[in-house]
């Protein structure tokens, strides 16, 4: 016998008088839900998986940034610099941002990376810096 819930009720006692509410036993099928890998090739095309690597990449290169300033502003507070604070204030902005990062425009997407980049110190996005030596 089972209530409105689907719990079945078992007799409490001698004479089966009282019924005490007991679950119903799990169905175990064996099988766990798989889960989505990077590699999986699914229903996504090769310009949904290059938007996708693209935006993990920005999202790591401002996660970077973030935790560059931080480490920074440890290291200025151990040489006696003040107000660290602000720091990593910022590095929170960016770790924000870093987490949304899909979710914004692509020209704010673009200076926030631009930004990022150079506040790890990578120059590699500025157009004006020669990235190969002539002679």
């Amino acid at each position: 016998m089972c209530d409105i819930s689907g719990t079945r009720l078992a007799p409490a006692g001698e004479g089966g008088a009282r019924w005490s509410p007991r679950p119903l036993p799990r169905v175990r099928t064996g099988r766990r839900p798989r889960r989505l890998r990077d590699d999986d090739r699914g229903s996504m095309n090769i310009h949904e998986r290059q938007r996708l690597a693209a935006l993990r990449t920005d999202r790591e290169t401002v996660l970077a940034a973030a935790a560059a300033l931080r480490h920074e502003a440890v290291q200025a507070h151990y040489a006696g610099l003040s107000r660290p604070e602000i720091a990593f204030g910022l590095a929170s902005v960016l770790e924000m941002l870093a987490l949304r990062i899909a979710d914004q425009p692509p020209d704010i997407r673009a200076h926030v990376v631009r930004i990022a980049r150079e506040m790890a110190g990578d120059t590699m996005d500025s157009p004006t810096v020669r990235r190969t030596r002539r002679r």
